[in-house]
């Protein structure tokens, strides 16, 4: 089951959502068994699942998936990539995005550059040619990671198909004493582009959700002007994620519950 409210996957018997805190209420009237979706008056099918509103009725007969490719195509399907990607409001969110990055491209640059020589200042034990050599070396380092990202976001859009999954434990020194070590978890998820290179989407711990929303086998869609994916076949997802600020939203949604935007359907 999953909840009516984000569309996250529910466990067996939960009261509440572990995602959301939203209440769940057990074969609450108006709602799908199944799913957790909102049923119209008189329904006998979810519109969301097309599972039967009333457990004894008889499942309907779906189409082929060639047939449902054909009949659901364009923006507002859950079969085939979005055109939503090239209206002026997206446009204009991308935009803004940019803006944004850019801005915090300077901040992150000049905050380094002149807070470290004054910290010297303050600190006995920091030399004040210490805290501009610093302050240089961290300001130089940040300008240019945020130039590789504005770089990213003008390269061409591309397609793929997720090829591989895995995930691995690594450790990482905290610094300090020898057995300072932090444990975690890095979920890799491997795509194919049609141009034939590899792209890797690295996440780490609870910060996995590419790796939970796409498997392999699933043809995706770059966006480089927001840095995020999108899945080709969202016909049987409960989720879909904003591509302007990659937020998690139920599949029914229309627009992102967080930046408002459309999301791409």
């Amino acid at each position: 089951m999953f909840c009516p409210s984000c569309g996250s996957k529910l466990p067996e018997g939960a009261a509440f959502c572990p995602a959301c805190g939203a209440e769940i209420a057990a074969d609450a009237p108006g709602l799908c068994s199944a799913c957790g979706a909102g049923l119209p008056d008189e329904a006998e099918f979810c519109i969301e699942c097309g599972k039967p509103a009333k457990p004894a009725m008889p499942e309907p007969i779906r189409p082929s998936r060639a047939a449902a490719s054909g009949s659901s195509r364009g923006g507002a399907g859950l079969i085939g990539f979005s055109d939503r990607y090239n209206c002026p409001e997206i446009l204009s969110a991308a935009r803004e995005n940019k803006k944004s990055n850019i801005g915090c491209m300077w901040i992150s640059v000049f905050v380094p550059l002149i807070g470290l020589p004054l910290a010297s200042l303050l600190i006995d034990e920091m030399l004040l040619v210490d805290g501009v050599v610093y302050g240089v070396g961290i300001a130089v380092a940040m300008l240019i990671i945020n130039l590789l990202g504005l770089r990213r976001s003008k390269q061409p859009m591309w397609e793929g198909v997720v090829v591989n999954k895995y995930s691995k434990e690594r450790r990482k020194h905290r610094g300090g004493e020898n057995e300072n070590y932090r444990t975690y978890t890095e979920f890799t998820t491997v795509i194919n582009t049609d141009a034939g290179k590899k792209k890797i989407i690295v996440e780490k711990d609870s910060n996995r959700h590419m790796y939970d929303y796409l498997s392999v086998g699933d043809r995706v869609r770059y966006h480089p002007l927001f840095g995020t994916y999108e899945k080709y076949d969202k016909s049987k997802d409960r989720i879909i994620y904003c591509n302007v600020c990659s937020m998690m939203n139920p599949i029914q949604n229309d627009r992102c519950k967080r930046c408002n935007n459309l999301l791409f359907k």
